[in-house]
């Protein structure tokens, strides 16, 4: 054998046609033998055949009877449990009988697979019989409590009545109704599962009879506990509720596995009466043909024994040809295959000639450059895979980056243009991001922007495409909306799950966003029109007052080019010195002398004149130039003090207030500046109040309270802004060493007209007294509120009743003479 593997080609052909002619030879000796044995083979035969027909002819009478009776088992199925086993019995004792009839392996076989799948169909029959008994019972026993809850409810309705004639008892008895009549429903549906013919059906009424069950647990949770004996009613309802849905559980299994069961049964029944059917058709056939052939093979046998000769040289061609065949041309299409293969970048069907010749040095030539061209398309591919990431993933929070959000944006318009409908956009910014990260450093800022990515991605739909632009900037393509509404609820949902809190690095924060929402194609037929007036929508809506959404509107437009032209401006009134500082003096209420003032910042517009800080400051906010201006005022602010002080023109007693910011806010920047102004005149500085927001100071409580702790060691005070309308708390006030406390003009306003206001500000001022804080009294615009602070106790009070914001000459003024104008005393 290793002598014949190592011969080349052409001496194996020849040796190959010498031995396949010998065997030809051969045949033709055994053929002309074997001449009087086939024609007793035959006889044999055809008497067998018969005896087959014969069985196979009451084995389909047999199984047709079967089929009747199986079919007519099926229809009995939910009956009497006892009917299905006496049934049962007969029909696998005839199915005994039938399988015996023959010897034939696959019959028998076949015939077990049957019996198996009767047994099974039976066992499952029986169960479901069972269940729906107790669904019946469980039916039953929950009208018995529905009744009890009835007579409970009303026992209790006429105890309540004696004691109060006016006791509304008309609700109790309307979900009482709601109760019997989902309970009536629920039953009603239970019982039509008997009369449901297909798996839809049944699977629509259990889970209708879910829903109703559902409706009554509803109506049950709606039901007042007037009594304990309605309490303990409910109770036994829920638990019969519970038994209920259980059961109807263990239905929807059993009718399940029932259909599998059914149409496993059907198929065996089909296979079996099949194979019958084709084994008798087969031995009819058979007989027939043997019956028809007999004559004809014998006589035409003689003539095969003179034409083997010829046969033998045709046969000899023919094996010359499978030879080359099968040495040449079928190794030469292999190859010619595998290089296709290749040219599909298919590189895992490697060429197998099972050659031991010189086919086998071109198989593993050819397999080992396969195999190299495989790793070298791997490593390829795997790069490709790696360059699309970073071309198309946000690579912080694995969401999809603004390249690829544009280009689904640009499909989407396309495939709307195509089918007419809608989508939505919607444009996200969190709110008050920059504060985290200036406070907490920018790896909290990566976590939190992690954590809001996983919320909005779970929100939103699998259809929908969640992207981070940059920064705190997200957007989300909503195709599973059609209209405003649905996207505005979205927005809304948006607004929600970002106002629960976050746990950064141990510590809760609460950030929330600003949305702007726009829809194709009502606000844009482009991917650039759409994104812009959705960025113009969310800064409209951070304008309005943040952790909110609004929905795109073309009056924005123009209000976003309004905002762009006074953010510029701003930039170049800091470099212009446009901006300039008002004060508004603070008087005390009992002696009416000028006790200090508050730092107004104004912005002297080249165009539109003076403009107030509630036309500027919120843009400056979101453009982030707020920082330089806090710098600018409270610079302006430092050296008009010191001036005042070198003049002798105020007292010791004497103080300015300066407004901070929350971007400014805790940033190492304003605590350094702050340094280097108590350093130039610490005897200032004592003198210099800034003024927090509570929102602001709340954002991080923790590190608030350490800033301005340092911050007072300079000598600093601390005032909190409009108190009593953002997020204080006492237990705010407790942890926040602040000096003073700045009472909201919205409590001043309803001063001598409301009750309210006056014990509310009352509270304050005793809680300020307790905490050996100040407190100072915004917007006193009438004599009433004015003596009716007098008459709380507060000492210190500015308003436009006392003086409007002025120049820093026009203080100097107020403070030569150093009695108000406009100040009433007693």
């Amino acid at each position: 054998m290793i002598f014949f593997n190592k011969i080349n080609l052409s001496v194996r052909f020849a040796l190959t046609v010498i031995l396949l002619l010998g065997v030809f030879g051969m045949g033709i000796a055994m053929l002309i033998r074997s001449l009087s044995d086939i024609e007793m083979l035959l006889e044999e035969e055809s008497t067998r055949h018969v005896q087959e027909l014969s069985i196979n002819s009451a084995i389909s009478r047999e199984t047709f009877e079967l089929s009747s009776r199986v079919k007519l088992l099926e229809q009995k199925f939910l009956y009497d449990e006892a009917i299905l086993s006496e049934e049962g019995f007969n029909i696998d004792e005839q199915l005994q009988r039938i399988r015996s009839l023959s010897k034939d392996k696959n019959f028998v076989t076949k015939m077990d697979g049957f019996i198996v799948d009767f047994h099974r169909f039976l066992g499952n029959s029986v169960t479901l019989n069972r269940i729906l008994k107790e669904v019946s019972i469980i039916d039953a026993r929950l009208g018995v409590e529905i009744d009890q809850l009835d007579d409970a409810l009303a026992k209790s309705s006429v105890e309540n009545l004696v004691v109060d004639p006016k006791y509304d008892f008309r609700n109790d008895l309307d979900v009482m109704y709601l109760i019997r009549e989902s309970y009536l429903s629920a039953g009603k549906m239970a019982a039509s599962v008997r009369s449901s013919i297909t798996p839809d059906t049944e699977q629509v009424v259990i889970i209708k009879v879910l829903k109703e069950l559902n409706i009554l647990e509803m109506h049950l949770s709606n039901m007042r506990k007037v009594s304990p004996l309605v309490s303990q009613a409910s109770r036994k309802m829920q638990n019969t509720i519970k038994r209920y849905k259980v059961s109807l559980r263990k239905m929807t299994a059993n009718l399940n596995q029932r259909w599998l069961v059914m149409s496993a049964l059907v198929d065996a029944q089909n296979t079996l009466i099949g194979f019958v059917e084709q084994t008798e058709k087969n031995v009819q056939s058979s007989a027939l043909r043997i019956s028809n052939d007999l004559r004809s093979d014998l006589s035409d046998m003689r003539g095969w024994i003179f034409m083997t000769g010829f046969f033998s040289l045709v046969i000899g061609i023919g094996l010359i040809l499978f030879m080359v065949r099968h040495h040449i041309t079928k190794p030469l299409n292999q190859l010619k295959q595998s290089f296709k293969e290749i040219e599909t970048n298919n590189f895992d069907a490697p060429i197998n000639l099972n050659r031991t010749d010189e086919w086998d040095v071109i198989e593993n030539a050819f397999n080992r450059m396969a195999s190299r061209l495989k790793k070298t398309y791997r490593d390829l591919e795997n790069e490709r895979s790696k360059l699309h990431e970073l071309a198309h993933q946000d690579p912080l929070t694995g969401l999809a980056n603004r390249l690829l959000i544009y280009k689904s944006i640009d499909t989407a318009i396309s495939e709307a243009k195509r089918s007419h409908q809608h989508f939505a956009l919607l444009y996200l910014d969190i709110d008050h991001f920059k504060t985290v990260n200036d406070s907490m450093g920018h790896s909290a800022g990566d976590v939190l922007l992690q954590e809001v990515s996983q919320r909005l991605s779970n929100l939103v739909e699998p259809s929908d495409m969640v992207s981070r632009l940059g920064g705190d900037e997200f957007m989300i393509l909503v195709h599973s909306t059609q209209n405003i509404t649905e996207a505005a609820m979205l927005a809304e949902a948006v607004n929600e799950v970002l106002r629960k809190p976050f746990i950064i690095e141990q510590e809760t924060l609460f950030v929330g966003s600003s949305v702007g929402v726009c829809l194709y194609p009502e606000h844009g037929g482009s991917a650039e029109t759409l994104v812009r007036n959705a960025d113009t929508a969310m800064y409209h809506a951070k304008r309005g007052g943040r952790d909110s959404h609004c929905i795109y509107k073309d009056v924005m437009t123009s209000e976003a080019h309004n905002l762009m032209s006074k953010s510029s401006g701003l930039k170049q009134a800091l470099l212009s010195n446009e901006l300039f500082v008002q004060y508004q003096p603070q008087y005390d209420s009992f002696t009416g002398n000028i006790y200090g003032a508050e730092a107004l910042v104004r912005w002297n517009h080249p165009s539109k004149g003076v403009l107030l800080p509630g036309e500027f400051l919120d843009i400056a906010e979101q453009t982030g130039i707020i920082v330089d201006i806090d710098d600018y005022v409270f610079d302006m602010v430092f050296n008009d003090l010191l001036t005042l002080n070198q003049q002798g023109l105020v007292s010791k007693d004497f103080s300015l207030s300066v407004n901070v910011s929350g971007r400014k806010l805790l940033s190492e920047h304003l605590l350094e500046h702050l340094k280097i102004c108590h350093e130039q005149a610490p005897d200032i500085t004592s003198r210099m109040i800034l003024e927090l927001t509570e929102r602001d100071m709340i954002t991080k409580l923790d590190q608030c309270s350490d800033f301005i702790s340092e911050v007072k060691k300079l000598g600093f005070k601390i005032a909190i802004d409009d108190f009593g309308t953002g997020y204080s708390s006492l237990a705010t006030l407790k942890h926040l060493p602040v000096d003073i406390l700045k009472l909201d003009r919205s409590f001043v306003s309803g001063l001598g007209s409301d009750n309210v206001d006056f014990v509310i500000i009352d509270s304050i001022l005793t809680v300020a007294r307790g905490l050996n804080l100040s407190a100072i009294a915004e917007g006193v615009e009438t004599v009433e509120q004015l003596e009716a602070l007098k008459t709380l106790g507060c000492q210190t009070v500015q308003g436009y009743l006392l003086s409007y914001p002025i120049n820093r000459d026009e203080l100097i003024k107020l403070l030569i003479e150093q009695s108000p104008p406009s100040l009433p005393l007693e």
